[in-house]
Formats: structure tokens, sequence, C-alpha cells
């Protein structure tokens, strides 16, 4: 079951979680709702050094199936973290492979998942029509989260690297990621790791159904990539 989905059929479980404000937000996303998001692509074969984190971690891969790290960190977080966090827990119960995860200390610090072009299926399946197809020589990473006692540590930027330089290892030769175009620590930090803007996704979501569409960036698009990257 999608998050949105679920936080409406659990709501009352959720509510205390989210605050009220914020889920009658998300319920009503449900019926009207549209929101842009910019795709960056990384050049595989021009990767810049990226600064270690503070704390020495190392993306692993990880069973979908058994990683209780999302559970674990939802019975501590509330509001927008709780929802992002069922968002993730949704694709692991999708089985979408494959999730890395960073610990230190036995502690979960950083996960996202880097989708092969061979493994995409089950991503459009769980998400239809939201995210490009991929080429064969193309990887996906998506679903970035730190967690909580890990945040300012520059774990995002040491464990997306590492997952790029495991794809081009394997011979990818092009990365890909969505990121809301008013997220603008994370486009810093994509930025940060190699990526640039490529085009724009737009979905829009009408009386529950929903729909994307791409286009090339414009100047609102071209704006916020520059003004998000700006030191």
């Amino acid at each position: 079951m999608k998050a949105s989905r679920r936080l409406f059929v659990e709501a009352p479980q959720h509510v205390h979680k989210v605050g009220f404000a914020s889920t009658v937000g998300l319920l009503s996303e449900q019926v009207w709702w549209t929101k842009t998001f910019l795709a960056l692509r990384c050049d595989l074969e021009r990767l810049p050094h990226v600064r270690a984190a503070k704390v020495p971690i190392t993306m692993e891969p990880t069973s979908t199936s058994q990683f209780r790290g999302f559970d674990q960190e939802l019975a501590r977080s509330r509001g927008t973290t709780y929802v992002e966090l069922l968002q993730r827990r949704d694709l692991c119960d999708s089985g979408v492979q494959e999730l890395y995860v960073a610990y230190n200390d036995a502690k979960p610090a950083y996960a996202q998942w880097l989708i092969r072009a061979e493994d995409q299926d089950l991503l459009h399946r769980q998400a239809p029509g939201r995210f490009q197809h991929l080429e064969p020589d193309e990887v996906l990473v998506e679903g970035a989260f730190t967690f909580a006692a890990f945040r300012r540590m520059g774990a995002m930027a040491d464990g997306m690297a590492q997952l790029l330089r495991i794809a081009a290892g394997e011979g990818a030769t092009s990365a890909l990621t969505y990121v809301a175009i008013d997220n603008v620590p994370s486009l810093r930090g994509c930025a940060n790791v190699g990526f640039d803007l490529d085009h724009v996704r737009v979905s829009v979501r009408r009386l529950g159904r929903r729909r994307s569409f791409t286009h090339d960036p414009d100047e609102d698009a071209s704006l916020a990539w520059r003004n998000a990257i700006a030191h």
C-alpha cells in the first residue's frame, strides 16, 4: 500500500504523529495536487571528489524484507519525517531493489536505493508513470534518508557518492535522481556529488488519479537549480 493511501486508511493511528493540519493537507493531496521535481543526471565517468562523512560509513546491500531501520525510526519520528519513512517502508514492502544501508556502531546512518535497469520493473509497478525508464547503462538513486542521529555529518554526500562509484564500477555511465524543486538541501547535496539539471517532471493528481509528464528545463526550473546550488 502506498504511503499516501496508507495514511488515508490508517489515519487515526498516524494523525498524532503527523499532526492534524499536516494530515489534512496530505489527505487533500489525494484530491487535487501538483508538484514539480527536478530530474538530475550524473556523468559517472566524471565523478568529483566527495569529502567523507564525519563518522565512517560504508554502503552495503541490504534485504528490504529484513531491514527494520525505517520501522524503528518511525517510532521516534513525527511530521514530514514520519511521512518520508512511510514512503520508504512502502518501497521495502514492494520489494524494490536494491536497498543500500550504511551503519555506524550497528546503527543505520544512511539509506538509499541503487536501482539498476534490470531491476526497475518493481519500481515502475510501485510508482507507475513517475520515473523515466532506464537504459541499460543508466541507474537511478532514490529514497535517500539520513537517520536522525547522523544528520549534519555529511552522511548523504558520502553515502550517495559511494553508490555512484558502485554503479560506475559495474559499467553504468549515467545516474538519475529526482528532487522536489523546493527541497534546497537535497538539491545542493546532489550537486555536490556530481549531479546537474537534466529535465523537469511535473506530477499531477486530480480527484485521486495521478499522472506525470516531463519537459526540458524552463526558466523557472533553471533559476531554482541555480539558486539552490549557489554557495
